[in-house]
């Protein structure tokens, strides 16, 4: 299997889902897929996000399967609430935006879940704080997954 190299490498405890991207719209009262819907790569990587004004710190990205456009770039902050409706959707809210994944399945729920809670403990923790590592930090560390988010290249 060829692998896709990005600037954006997967941190040690992380895994990559597919899952459904979705937003709330507020609206209409309920959950709606975000960027048009279909399937997507989610994974939660150490990187720049584009509100980060070149700070690194881990972000959750989700690239759609069919055409790998861009349907998520969220930073992790400290504090994040994460919300398991069901066993195959989970939601959460960053300032005023709420996003949430369909997962495929209840153990790429389970997968995804253990691994945001291992970057907010660390957050919580102050011990692995992405915004004080050096790029070479950041660029080193992977678990011999390459993120597929070559259209977020820096």
């Amino acid at each position: 299997m060829e692998k896709t190299v990005s600037s954006h490498l997967v941190f040690p405890h992380s895994v990559r889902v597919r899952a459904v991207v979705m937003t709330r719209d507020d609206s209409s009262g309920g959950w709606v897929p975000l960027g048009g819907g279909g399937l997507s790569h989610v994974v939660i990587c150490k990187g720049r996000s584009s509100e980060g004004r070149g700070r690194r710190e881990y972000v959750i990205r989700g690239e759609r399967l069919r055409d790998r456009a861009p349907v998520l770039e969220c930073a992790v902050q400290k504090g994040l609430v994460y919300n398991k409706v069901n066993p195959i959707f989970h939601h959460w809210r960053v300032d005023e935006r709420k996003f949430g994944l369909t997962f495929q399945s209840p153990a790429d729920a389970v997968s995804f879940e253990k691994g945001l809670q291992s970057v907010l403990d660390k957050l919580d923790r102050g011990s692995d704080s992405p915004s004080s590592s050096t790029p070479e930090e950041g660029d080193t560390e992977d678990d011999g997954q390459a993120s597929v988010l070559v259209s977020h290249r820096q």
